[in-house]
């Protein structure tokens, strides 16, 4: 009988195709074994592989004794399927969690991360892992005894097994090729804008009054309507903050008074449908990309009334729109957008177009931030724990068009300035390191400020009552950004 230790080479050898179709796919992956905020680690991922691959593999080939180049492809296919849900569950073990967390939260975690990579790319490993458990068989046939003739029933259902897994990989990669082609609907979200004559500071005044007044009627959250610092005078600069999905003008409760301290006036807009007083709101389902460039422009229109010069700043989705102004709006002196969401980190960034085509065209699904905390932290109750999938989708597009338009046309504003969090497992930083790429390729300069992983900051930059938040250090480092932009 064959000894168990061929079983643990084998799912050693699968390891090393995991990780070759790891980086073949483009996952981001944090560090070798620290993820107490729940990041993909080299740890996890091989740990996670591993246990899959010998799992498989003894099922499939170690019982029968029958290393074929089909079994092992179709035990390799397997384990590339199977080590997401393992994977996921690893990173969870050695995630930091709140009080009182208990089993169902953290298995909805698994649940929610796993589906979503592997619908994602899971095709991909899949066929990575099928050509890697192949080689497995040839390499490891000479440990085994000699083969024996299998039972027709049994090569009729392996071969049935493996038709079946090559028919679905084939579906999902015609799936995946539709997703990519499909058009994003740019319509007004491509076109650059052309500076019209600027607002009077009374005029700005009187627009964002009239705002107020419809925040009036709707049912905030009294942190959360818009709000406007001003020197009572149009000044030299305007800074307009942009927050994020499901967060509101709270966001900046910190950052705002000091900018205005350094003589700006500073408005920051409430997106639409965020900020009501009801977290679980359904209010950001019906949105849509046109809807939040709108709020985007009115925001840059007021601004040019307040100042001489705009400034645009924003975070996460807040920088995704930032991103937008600085590639279509002429009249904006310079940008900074603050670790944008383009994308989710699970999803590579050659399968970012599918993906948010899929979330388009899917029922709307409200995605929970964190699981394991389905309330949100207990000192941002203006902030919605959960956020519907379209809405994602939304700011994935306005990035998929912002990087269409950087292909052929150069960035419209003056000055660009980017900063990205390698500790940030929310968003995917290749995606905004892309655009940049991109604009640099039209001979403009751009201002990208990396966050070494070594700094462990949130996704959350600014919010001051997010937990574990060091606005402080993000203060200096926008301040420094903002001496650097040209003027």
């Amino acid at each position: 009988m064959t000894r168990f230790w061929v079983n643990l080479v084998a799912g050693l050898l699968l390891t090393v195709g995991g990780l070759i179709a790891a980086r073949t796919i483009g996952v981001q992956v944090a560090g070798l074994y620290e993820s107490a905020d729940g990041q993909l680690t080299w740890g996890a991922l091989i740990a996670g592989i591993f246990v899959a691959g010998t799992i498989c593999w003894w099922l499939l080939v170690g019982l029968s004794r029958q290393p074929t180049l089909l079994r092992g492809a179709i035990a390799g296919a397997l384990s590339g399927v199977v080590s997401y849900p393992i994977v996921a569950t690893v990173v969870a073990i050695f995630q930091r969690l709140p009080p009182g967390t208990g089993f169902g939260d953290r298995l909805l975690a698994i649940v929610e991360v796993s589906a979503f990579a592997l619908a994602t790319t899971g095709f991909a490993a899949m066929f990575v892992m099928a050509i890697a458990g192949a080689i497995c068989a040839l390499i490891l046939r000479r440990l085994y005894p000699p083969l024996r003739e299998a039972s027709g029933l049994i090569v009729r259902l392996l071969r049935g097994l493996g038709a079946l897994l090559g028919v679905l990989a084939l579906v999902l990669l015609s799936v995946f090729v539709w997703l990519t082609l499909m058009p994003l609907g740019r319509g007004t979200l491509a076109d650059s804008r052309t500076p019209g004559p600027a607002m009077s500071h009374a005029e700005a005044i009187a627009t964002y009054d009239k705002i107020l007044v419809e925040e009036a009627g709707l049912p905030l959250h009294p942190r959360c309507k818009s709000k406007l610092l001003t020197h009572g005078s149009r000044v030299a600069e305007t800074i307009i903050f942009l927050h994020g999905v499901t967060n509101c003008p709270a966001q900046a409760d910190e950052l705002a008074p000091m900018l205005f301290e350094l003589g700006y006036n500073v408005y920051v807009p409430r997106l639409p449908g965020h900020g009501e007083a009801d977290q679980m709101t359904y209010a950001l389902a019906p949105l849509t990309s046109e809807d939040y460039v709108a709020t985007t422009e009115k925001a840059i229109e007021i601004g040019r009334g307040l100042g001489e010069e705009v400034v645009v700043m924003g975070l996460s989705a807040g920088g995704a729109l930032t991103m937008w102004s600085g590639q279509n709006r002429a009249d904006v002196q310079h940008t900074i957008a603050m670790a944008p969401f383009l994308g989710p980190n699970v999803v590579p960034p050659w399968a970012n177009r599918a993906a948010t085509n899929l979330l388009l065209l899917l029922p709307n699904m409200m995605l929970t931030w964190n699981p394991l905390e389905p309330l949100g932290p207990s000192d941002m109750d203006y902030a919605y724990p959960r956020v519907p999938t379209r809405a994602l989708a939304q700011f994935m597009r306005i990035g998929e068009v912002v990087a269409d338009n950087a292909r052929t046309t150069p960035p419209a504003a003056q000055g660009l300035g980017v900063m990205v969090n390698e500790a940030d497992y929310a968003v995917n930083n290749a995606l905004a390191r892309n655009i940049v790429e991109l604009w640099r390729t039209h001979g403009r300069g751009v201002d990208l400020k990396v966050l070494p992983v070594s700094m462990r900051l949130l996704h959350d930059l600014i919010d001051p009552r997010q937990v574990d938040a060091n606005t402080e250090l993000v203060h200096k480092l926008l301040l420094e950004m903002l001496e650097r932009r040209p003027r």
